[in-house]
């Protein structure tokens, strides 16, 4: 069984929701081209996390409004921002 029939098969029992997080994960990757590296030195991941920080806060709605965020878009950028 190929990755993307493991994937289908785990997928497939969740509720919709679930499904959908996964498919808007799946799509950022490919999107963004995405690939983990093996290990990043704590200097590179110090960078990372400050250019994260300034990309979020450069997209920070104005005059409080509030954005509709997908709940797995908020867990992925908390963890980005630990």
């Amino acid at each position: 069984m190929n990755t993307a029939e493991r994937i289908y098969e785990v997928v497939k029992n969740m509720p919709e929701t679930q499904a959908a997080e996964v498919l808007e994960f799946i799509e950022f990757v490919q999107l963004n081209g995405v690939t983990p590296p093996e290990r990043i030195s704590a200097e590179q991941a110090r960078t990372l996390r400050a250019e994260l920080r300034a990309l979020v806060a450069s997209q920070s709605p104005a005059n409080g409004e509030r954005r509709r965020v997908c709940p797995s878009t908020a867990r992925w950028g908390a963890l980005l921002m630990v």
